[in-house]
Formats: structure tokens, C-alpha cells, sequence
């Protein structure tokens, strides 16, 4: 079994498996992404990002202490969540 979907407790976010992630500095217009800049102005996305991988991880880290989620996405980045925040949706 593996993750598919990622869903706030608080229903404020969601991250799911091949679908483009949403970010509150992330703005969508047609086609085209723009990412909000500390100046308040829209700077444009090359590719919109998209989620390839979820992953489930516990035990005793020294940077976080409790057990956290993983999102990966195809800009390179590793959004690290903490799963008592999150609901999982798993697939085969």
C-alpha cells in the first residue's frame, strides 16, 4: 500500500499524487503559474509543480521528534508535514 493523497485536518490543503500542488504563494492563470514574491508582486513558473511522491515516516529525528510526511515534487522541493495535521488516502 502506498499514499495517494494527503488531506489537512483543517481542510486548508491537499497534496495528491500526480496532481499540481496548491501553495498560498502559488497563484494559477490558465495555463501559466506564478509564484507571489516577498514584494507582493507575481513572478512566472517555468513548469507548474506536481507531486511524485508521498511518503510516511516515524521514530526519533533530531530536526522534528514526532512522525511526519514527505510530499515531494517535480521542482525538487520536499514539503515536510506533520501527520498528526494530515489525513492519508492510501492505494495499492
Amino acid at each position: 500500500m502506498k499514499i495517494a493523497s494527503l488531506q489537512s485536518v483543517a481542510n486548508d490543503s491537499e497534496f495528491a499524487l500526480n496532481e499540481i500542488v496548491y501553495d498560498k504563494m502559488l497563484a494559477q492563470v490558465g495555463d501559466e503559474c506564478f509564484k507571489n514574491q516577498r514584494d507582493g508582486s507575481f513572478k512566472p513558473i517555468k513548469s507548474i509543480p506536481k507531486v511524485t511522491e508521498i511518503n510516511y515516516q516515524q521514530g526519533d529525528f533530531d530536526a522534528y521528534g514526532f512522525e511526519i510526511y514527505t510530499v515531494h515534487t517535480s521542482d525538487g522541493h520536499i514539503r515536510v508535514l506533520p501527520a498528526d495535521k494530515y489525513i492519508a488516502e492510501l492505494s495499492e
